[in-house]
């Protein structure tokens, strides 16, 4: 539906846009500056779980068939100045846990940046991945064991396959979750959400302020649906509720009703969007 675009949006989209002129991916002016490639396996080494932090640049995590944690890392640099080795990727081993995070050890004078550091690691299909973030860039999660929480201020979230309960957040960005084995939340200041829900356990918020929202709700799902739109429409697709009401104006829409045999409240709502919850 059509919408004024806020501030904050236009600022996002100034960030991102600076961000593809970093990376090099403009495809009218060639990249320059300074590009680093690396490689490198971590041992697992008995651990059960693993953390992924990085400041500036994309994030990838795949589950695959292997014992080790393999790690490409592409620092690059606007500018010929900065010393991108001076971006690090450090490995920290704490009570059964790996930590996997970016490091700037280096100077942003007049004629340097700050590098970004683009990570894309494989890991073990066992090794449970608890947390994914990043300051500014994109975040992909595919094929993982145990919960998970995902969050970037600045980009998309996209999420396939987590055995396990999955938490995703972005503060301008789209959020993209299919197939967890159960949400824990997922929500936007900026962008829209969509949502596999199979299970939730306790209450639950799928929620953005500017953009729509899309909700596939499990056939097994026991719930309490409150679903609003604030300025936009709500509508239930192949969905059934018991006890379901619907309140409001024409600036706010508020449909209440139980799914199965109703449960914690599941909140989906957008401020400015549109709200669709449909049949998984």
């Amino acid at each position: 539906m059509p919408r004024d675009v806020p501030r904050r949006r236009f600022l996002a989209g100034t960030v991102a846009a600076a961000l593809t002129a970093v990376a090099g991916c403009s495809g009218t002016t060639p990249f320059v500056g300074k590009r680093t490639e690396s490689t490198e396996t971590v041992p697992v080494r008995g651990a059960t779980a693993l953390t992924v932090q990085n400041q500036t640049g994309d994030v990838v995590v795949r589950g695959a068939d292997r014992e080790d944690i393999r790690v490409h890392a592409v620092k690059q640099a606007s500018s010929v100045r900065t010393n991108v080795a001076d971006l690090a990727l450090e490995t920290v081993r704490e009570d059964g846990r790996i930590r996997l995070s970016s490091r700037w050890n280096g100077d942003t004078g007049p004629f340097a940046s700050r590098p970004s550091m683009n990570l894309d690691a494989e890991v073990p299909a066992s090794l449970a991945v608890e947390t994914v973030q990043t300051d500014v860039g994109d975040i992909e999660v595919t094929d993982l064991a145990g919960d998970l929480q995902a969050r970037t201020d600045t980009g998309d979230v996209r999420i396939r396959r987590v055995e396990g309960t999955v938490s995703a957040e972005s503060d301008t960005g789209d959020v993209d979750v299919r197939t967890p084995a159960a949400l824990d939340g997922a929500t936007a200041d900026t962008g829209d959400v969509s949502v596999d829900i199979p299970a939730i356990d306790g209450e639950t918020t799928v929620q953005t302020d500017t953009g729509d929202v899309v909700a596939r709700v499990g056939p097994d799902l026991d719930a309490t649906l409150v679903a609003q739109s604030s300025n936009g429409n709500v509508e239930l697709t192949g969905v059934s509720l018991s006890n379901g009401e619907t309140t409001g104006d024409v600036t706010d829409e508020v449909v209440r009703g139980e799914l199965g045999d109703g449960g914690p409240t599941l909140r989906v709502a957008s401020e400015t969007g549109d709200v669709t919850v449909q049949s998984l």
